[in-house]
Order: structure tokens, then sequence, then C-alpha cells
């Protein structure tokens, strides 16, 4: 029995680059499959590119010299050149990560269709009706929270890469089902704008930090959700 495509999306969803012979068949079986399949990969390729941080010159020796400073300190005090070698670490890291995930889409709607083809399925069958614990500790690394009505429906919530460095892909349990969107903290975008891919619609929202895709399976209910999301997503206090 050949394979439905809302399971080869599934699959390609969880394992892109799988090597399972049923997938394999399924793949070749049809330019749908094979297209869909080649766009998870391109995706997954950007989304490594991302993430690969290089080291910036300099950095062994200003390593070295933390560790030649601990050698002298006194012993109640060895401990700070290891968090200080740690601190530039993880600094040089975010920096790095931050200015790598700019790179890749050459518009807000094509990283929308590639974000959503990759991870779209995977994520939503993640969803269930509870709420997520950590939704304002995501979004609070973003700079902005949601408002309770909001945040007492998210299932899901995850970090993810945008456009413009680190965003939130969630899954919202609403009365008609679940719907995603993708917070994009640093992007702007034309509030309204839609687009049509696959079996989904998509609407962007211009927020007063950054913007969000609303995603779901047809144009009235993510057209639904346009407000509710635009005043739900707030700045922190003291951040704009």
């Amino acid at each position: 029995m050949s394979m439905k495509f809302s399971e080869f999306k599934r699959l390609l969803g969880a394992e892109p680059r799988s090597r399972d012979p049923k997938f394999l068949r399924a793949r070749q079986s049809s330019p749908e499959f094979e297209a869909a399949a080649a766009m998870a990969e391109h995706f997954e390729a950007r989304l490594e590119q991302s993430l690969m941080i290089p080291a910036p010159d300099g950095l062994a020796e200003t390593l070295q010299s933390i560790s030649q400073t601990a050698a002298v300190d006194s012993e109640h005090r060895r401990w700070w050149p290891l968090a200080l070698a740690a601190s530039v670490l993880i600094a040089v890291g975010a920096a790095g990560l931050t200015w790598n995930m700019n790179r890749g889409w050459d518009s807000v709607e094509e990283y929308v269709m590639d974000h959503y083809r990759h991870d779209g399925s995977r994520v939503m069958a993640m969803a269930g009706a509870d709420k997520a614990d950590d939704v304002q500790s995501i979004l609070s690394e973003l700079n902005v929270q949601a408002i309770p009505a909001l945040a007492g429906i998210i299932g899901v919530i995850k970090y993810c890469p945008t456009p413009d460095g680190k965003g939130a892909h969630m899954i919202l349990n609403t009365e008609t089902g679940p719907v995603t969107v993708i917070y994009m903290p640093e992007t702007q975008v034309t509030d309204r704008e839609t687009l049509a891919f696959d079996d989904v619609r998509a609407l962007l929202v211009a927020l007063p930090r950054g913007s969000a895709a609303i995603i779901g399976p047809d144009q009235k209910l993510v057209s639904s959700l346009h407000g509710f999301i635009q005043q739900s997503i707030v700045p922190l206090a003291g951040k704009s």
C-alpha cells in the first residue's frame, strides 16, 4: 500500500534524512513527495548552517590568560576565572548564533514556508490539551510576555530560528483546533499580508515588538486571530 502524503510529511518532519526503505520508496513515488523531501533537507541544511559558530580570533589566547590568572589567584577565588571563561564562551556563542541566523532566507514569506514545512507537523504532533509551563520564561528571553488569555491556550512553545535571530514556535489550543504561531522578535512585516502553501494559510501580524505568523488550515480561522495575537504579545516593562 502506498504511503499517504500526510503520513509522509509527518515522517519527514520527524526525520528529514531518514534512510528507512519504506520512506525512501515513498519519496521516489511522485514528484510531489520528492519536492517536499528536498525542501525539508534544504531547511535542515540552513538550520545547521545557522548553528555553525566559528571561534573568534584570539579566543584561545584569552582562555590561556584566564587559566594563568587562576594559577596565581587565592584559593577562595579560584572558581572565578572558570566562571568567566564559561561566560565568555556563552557570550561568543550567543552572538555567533544571532549573526548566523540572519542568513538563509530571501523573504519572510520564504522563511515561513520553509519553517512550517520543516517543523510544522512535528511540533503540531506535540500539542495537547495541557498548558505549556514555560511560556513566560521563554518569551521573557525575547523581551516580551503573553497576556494571560494567550498564555492559557499555549500548549507547546519552543525556541526556533527566524530571519533575524532567535524566536518562538507556539501551538495554540483554540476552540476550533490547534493553530501555529511563530514569533519573530526582530523581523518587520507588512501587517495582514497573507500567503497560502501546501494545505495551510498564513497571516503576518505586525506587533509592538517584532512580528508573528499565524498558520492554520483556513483563512477565516487565521484572520480571526489577528487582533488577539496583536494585542497579546506585548513588550516587557522597559523594553520596546
